[in-house]
């Protein structure tokens, strides 16, 4: 990460008009120390892996998550109760929360995220850290998912958190198969079962988006773009957007790049770390406080 560019994500995040979206990458593991490693939840392909497994499920060695979850349901004659428990199990786990919820749960100017993940990690620290958390959780069955009553009037510790995709405490609501992924962006564009305008239409557009946790090949990042980012771009807005990935091809920087989405080369608790630093914030995990290690 340039410090050019972290100055210019501070400088949005100070503004008030900075929107994180929050993807698998960050529930993964992460390093404590230079000797210990403190285990997350599974990503994608993991998960992808562990489901394969329980369905006999072979394709090689690489694992698609959607087409694995698909073919679950098939096995089961396309009831969805036992893919549903199996999630449950393997992510209601007992993970720890990472840095990075820690540090967007004390970050008291962003008021809006969005996530794909289905875990209750972020729920539990913006509670933690005394938020005043609207959560919205998007649900496929819901004949009116699209009915949100958000305010962009925020008090000082208020924030909404949109779970894009469902949330494993209501496991009938989870996005993943397939089937799911085509039948959420049929929705997106219908004002009862869509995303809510308030989100997709109006907040997205005015803000700087921060993409934090993603793949820049996963299906939850290309489903956003294709979905929710095409409305940012096609408005004329010329807000750059940021998306933190490790190591990522060149040729997948030039593809963002025409789309105004900056990729920046980094780990996420790295930049969890620079996000202590400059806003005075505490991350336990890491022994940070005030964003000084101790």
């Amino acid at each position: 990460m340039q410090e050019q560019d972290l100055k210019l994500i501070f400088n949005a995040i100070e503004s008030g008009k900075c929107l994180a979206f929050l993807g698998a990458g960050a529930c993964t593991a992460f390093r404590k120390n230079a000797h210990e490693e403190v285990p997350g939840l599974p990503t994608g392909g993991q998960l992808a892996e562990l489901l394969a497994k329980k369905c006999q499920y072979t394709n090689g060695s690489v694992y698609d998550l959607a087409r694995v979850a698909e073919y679950f349901v098939y096995t089961h004659s396309g009831n969805r109760n036992e893919l549903e428990h199996e999630l449950q199990e393997i992510i209601n786990a007992g993970c720890p929360p990472r840095p990075i919820h820690t540090v967007l749960a004390q970050l008291r100017l962003i008021k809006i995220i969005l996530t794909s993940n289905y875990d209750n990690l972020l729920e539990g620290e913006l509670i933690r850290y005394g938020r005043n958390l609207k959560r919205d959780v998007y649900d496929l069955n819901n004949s009116r998912a699209g009915h949100f009553k958000g305010s962009f009037h925020f008090g000082e510790k208020d924030i909404i958190l949109h779970k894009m995709h469902g949330s494993i405490d209501q496991p009938d609501s989870l996005i993943i198969t397939q089937s799911d992924y085509i039948r959420y962006l049929a929705n997106l564009p219908d004002p009862d079962r869509g995303m809510p305008d308030y989100f997709r239409k109006f907040t997205i557009p005015q803000h700087t988006l921060l993409f934090l946790g993603y793949g820049l090949e996963d299906w939850n990042f290309r489903v956003i773009w294709e979905g929710v980012l095409a409305i940012h771009h096609a408005s004329g807005a010329q807000i750059i957007s940021y998306a933190l990935s490790k190591q990522p091809a060149d040729f997948q920087k030039t593809f963002w790049v025409t789309r105004r989405v900056k990729i920046l080369d980094g780990d996420i608790t790295d930049f969890s770390i620079k996000l202590a630093e400059h806003f005075k914030l505490d991350i336990p995990q890491l022994n940070i406080e005030k964003g000084v290690q101790k």
